[in-house]
Protein backbone atom coordinates (compact mmCIF):
# COMPACT_ATOMS: atom_id res chain seq x y z
CA UNK A 1 0.00 0.00 0.00
CA UNK A 2 1.35 3.23 -0.94
CA UNK A 3 0.17 5.93 1.37
CA UNK A 4 -1.10 9.33 -0.17
CA UNK A 5 -2.42 12.42 0.51
CA UNK A 6 -5.95 10.71 0.27
CA UNK A 7 -5.16 8.09 3.03
CA UNK A 8 -3.98 10.54 5.94
CA UNK A 9 -7.13 13.03 5.09
CA UNK A 10 -9.23 9.76 5.95
CA UNK A 11 -6.85 8.96 9.19
CA UNK A 12 -7.15 12.74 10.43
CA UNK A 13 -11.06 12.85 9.55
CA UNK A 14 -11.28 9.51 11.82
CA UNK A 15 -8.99 10.86 14.52
CA UNK A 16 -11.17 14.11 14.79
CA UNK A 17 -14.48 11.98 14.92
CA UNK A 18 -13.18 9.84 17.72
CA UNK A 19 -11.79 12.55 19.78
CA UNK A 20 -14.84 14.86 19.35
CA UNK A 21 -17.14 11.66 20.39
CA UNK A 22 -15.00 10.42 23.25
CA UNK A 23 -14.96 14.53 24.54
CA UNK A 24 -18.55 14.20 24.34
CA UNK A 25 -18.65 10.69 26.22
CA UNK A 26 -16.74 11.94 28.83
CA UNK A 27 -18.68 15.06 29.57
CA UNK A 28 -21.70 13.43 29.74
CA UNK A 29 -20.66 10.43 31.77
CA UNK A 30 -19.35 13.31 34.07
CA UNK A 31 -22.23 15.62 34.06
CA UNK A 32 -24.19 12.02 34.55
CA UNK A 33 -22.50 11.32 37.49
CA UNK A 34 -22.39 14.55 39.26
CA UNK A 35 -26.03 14.32 38.76
CA UNK A 36 -26.98 10.96 40.81
CA UNK A 37 -23.41 9.97 43.04
CA UNK A 38 -25.31 8.74 46.40
CA UNK A 39 -24.40 11.66 48.70
CA UNK A 40 -26.20 9.74 51.21
CA UNK A 41 -23.43 7.57 51.82
CA UNK A 42 -20.02 8.24 53.59
CA UNK A 43 -17.78 10.62 51.86
CA UNK A 44 -15.20 7.83 51.26
CA UNK A 45 -18.29 5.67 49.64
CA UNK A 46 -19.12 8.67 46.86
CA UNK A 47 -15.85 9.38 46.18
CA UNK A 48 -14.95 5.40 45.97
CA UNK A 49 -18.31 4.85 43.65
CA UNK A 50 -17.47 8.15 41.62
CA UNK A 51 -13.66 6.70 40.91
CA UNK A 52 -15.02 3.45 39.64
CA UNK A 53 -17.48 5.54 37.52
CA UNK A 54 -15.06 7.43 36.09
CA UNK A 55 -13.17 4.04 35.07
CA UNK A 56 -15.62 3.16 33.52
CA UNK A 57 -15.72 5.85 31.37
CA UNK A 58 -12.16 5.94 30.67
CA UNK A 59 -12.06 2.29 29.57
CA UNK A 60 -15.21 2.91 27.17
CA UNK A 61 -13.57 5.74 25.34
CA UNK A 62 -10.53 3.70 25.04
CA UNK A 63 -12.90 0.94 23.30
CA UNK A 64 -14.46 3.65 21.35
CA UNK A 65 -10.61 4.76 20.10
CA UNK A 66 -10.30 0.34 19.47
CA UNK A 67 -13.29 -0.03 16.95
CA UNK A 68 -11.31 3.43 15.34
CA UNK A 69 -8.28 1.10 15.06
CA UNK A 70 -10.38 -1.54 13.88
CA UNK A 71 -12.31 0.05 11.13
CA UNK A 72 -9.00 2.11 9.98
CA UNK A 73 -6.91 -1.01 9.46
CA UNK A 74 -9.58 -3.58 9.01
CA UNK A 75 -11.97 -1.45 6.23
CA UNK A 76 -10.38 1.89 5.31
CA UNK A 77 -6.79 1.28 3.70
CA UNK A 78 -4.88 3.58 6.42
CA UNK A 79 -2.30 1.36 7.50
CA UNK A 80 -1.90 -2.07 10.35
CA UNK A 81 -0.79 -2.54 13.45
CA UNK A 82 2.16 -4.41 13.00
CA UNK A 83 3.02 -6.87 15.77
CA UNK A 84 -0.08 -8.49 16.63
CA UNK A 85 -0.60 -12.20 17.22
CA UNK A 86 -4.35 -12.07 16.82
CA UNK A 87 -6.71 -9.53 14.83
CA UNK A 88 -9.32 -9.78 17.48
CA UNK A 89 -11.42 -7.34 19.45
CA UNK A 90 -8.94 -7.96 22.46
CA UNK A 91 -6.07 -7.27 20.66
CA UNK A 92 -7.19 -3.90 19.63
CA UNK A 93 -8.73 -2.60 23.14
CA UNK A 94 -5.31 -3.90 24.50
CA UNK A 95 -3.75 -1.32 21.92
CA UNK A 96 -6.22 1.15 22.83
CA UNK A 97 -5.53 1.21 26.16
CA UNK A 98 -2.05 0.75 26.67
CA UNK A 99 -2.10 4.06 24.03
CA UNK A 100 -4.82 6.13 25.69
CA UNK A 101 -2.59 5.67 28.81
CA UNK A 102 0.59 6.38 27.27
CA UNK A 103 1.81 2.98 28.64
CA UNK A 104 2.83 2.23 24.97
CA UNK A 105 5.20 -1.00 25.70
CA UNK A 106 5.52 -1.24 21.88
CA UNK A 107 4.76 -4.72 21.48
CA UNK A 108 1.93 -3.28 18.39
CA UNK A 109 3.16 -0.54 16.28
CA UNK A 110 1.06 1.70 14.16
CA UNK A 111 2.02 2.03 10.16
CA UNK A 112 1.14 3.58 7.64
CA UNK A 113 -1.47 7.05 8.15
CA UNK A 114 -3.17 4.86 11.39
CA UNK A 115 -0.04 6.45 13.06
CA UNK A 116 -1.50 10.00 13.14
CA UNK A 117 -4.57 8.21 15.09
CA UNK A 118 -2.01 6.48 17.55
CA UNK A 119 -0.21 9.89 17.95
CA UNK A 120 -3.14 11.88 19.01
CA UNK A 121 -4.93 9.18 21.40
CA UNK A 122 -2.71 9.84 23.88
CA UNK A 123 -3.46 13.63 24.18
CA UNK A 124 -6.67 13.05 24.43
CA UNK A 125 -5.94 10.44 26.74
CA UNK A 126 -4.06 12.44 28.77
CA UNK A 127 -6.84 15.72 28.48
CA UNK A 128 -9.67 13.35 29.50
CA UNK A 129 -7.50 11.53 33.00
CA UNK A 130 -6.83 15.20 33.74
CA UNK A 131 -11.08 16.16 33.47
CA UNK A 132 -11.39 13.79 35.69
CA UNK A 133 -8.68 14.21 38.26
CA UNK A 134 -10.11 18.21 38.82
CA UNK A 135 -14.05 16.53 38.61
CA UNK A 136 -12.83 14.43 41.51
CA UNK A 137 -11.29 16.86 43.10
CA UNK A 138 -14.76 18.90 42.87
CA UNK A 139 -16.31 15.97 44.01
CA UNK A 140 -13.88 15.28 47.31
CA UNK A 141 -14.37 18.75 48.13
CA UNK A 142 -18.27 18.89 48.14
CA UNK A 143 -18.69 15.79 49.95
CA UNK A 144 -15.85 15.86 52.42
CA UNK A 145 -17.09 19.61 54.26
CA UNK A 146 -18.02 17.58 58.05
CA UNK A 147 -18.95 20.46 59.15
CA UNK A 148 -19.97 24.33 58.67
CA UNK A 149 -16.50 24.78 58.91
CA UNK A 150 -15.39 22.60 55.90
CA UNK A 151 -13.65 19.92 57.80
CA UNK A 152 -12.44 16.83 56.27
CA UNK A 153 -13.90 13.82 58.08
CA UNK A 154 -11.54 11.33 59.85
Amino acid sequence: MVDTPFHYLISALLTAALTVLCVGIHYEALKLISSFHPRRLSGNLNIGAVILLIIVTHCIEAVVFSAGYWFGTGILPIGHLAGMREHGAIAYIYFSLETFTTQSIGDIIPVGPVRLLASVQPLVGLILIGWSTSFTFLIMRRDWRGDEEGTIPR
